[in-house]
């Protein structure tokens, strides 16, 4: 605004008032607001030029499922110049613990099929066995072989029954955890106003 009079003005610059659309922080303040304008008042001293900078920030909204992130999405978002520093930090430590738990379900996953790749093993390896047996009717080493297979037989089903045990805790801390996750999810929140 360049004034070339003798004397002090004082001028009224109206900006439109836009819905969802914040003032920044620190910037110009208006001096009357309406429902359609902003009013900034500028002094302008005799033959001065003044200069009146608005800035305004409109407010994104995504939603991001935490639980669906992998490590490269992570680093995108810390990259984003979007986020504030407090932002970024929050959204940094809502992601880390995300992942921990994510890390805590895979495990318990792994181990789940681990052994439950056991129990199938040896549910093949009885099955040979009981062919084996039947295969020994009327055989000289019959007895001694059925002896044999009958105590693998029994070292197996001890097997079967403690790996049952074990699958069924393994699947009751999955569970468990798996609701840890979404309960970690759920309570993040990042609200990010300008």
């Amino acid at each position: 605004m360049e004034h070339s009079d003798k004397t002090a003005r004082q001028l009224v610059i109206e900006h439109p008032a836009r819905q969802d659309w914040k003032l920044v922080e620190g910037g110009a303040k208006p001096e009357e607001t309406t429902s359609s304008f902003l009013r900034f008042r500028v002094n302008v001293a005799p033959a001065a030029t003044e200069h009146l900078s608005i800035e305004e920030r409109h407010p994104d909204v995504q939603q991001v499922e935490l639980d669906n992130l992998d490590e490269k999405e992570v680093s995108v978002w810390m990259e984003s110049d979007s986020l504030t520093p407090a932002a970024r930090q929050t959204l940094q430590q809502a992601i880390s613990h995300v992942l921990e738990q994510k890390n805590r379900v895979a495990q318990l996953e792994s181990q789940v099929s681990t052994r439950q790749h056991e129990v199938d093993s040896i549910n093949k390896d009885q099955s040979r066995l009981r062919e084996n047996m039947k295969a020994l009717k009327g055989s000289s080493e019959e007895k001694a072989l059925l002896q044999r297979y009958t105590r693998q037989l029994d070292q197996q089903e001890d097997r079967l029954s403690a790996l049952q045990t074990e699958v069924a805790d393994l699947n009751t801390r999955k569970e468990k955890a798996d609701d840890e996750l979404t309960q970690i999810v759920q309570t993040i929140i990042l609200d990010e106003s300008f």
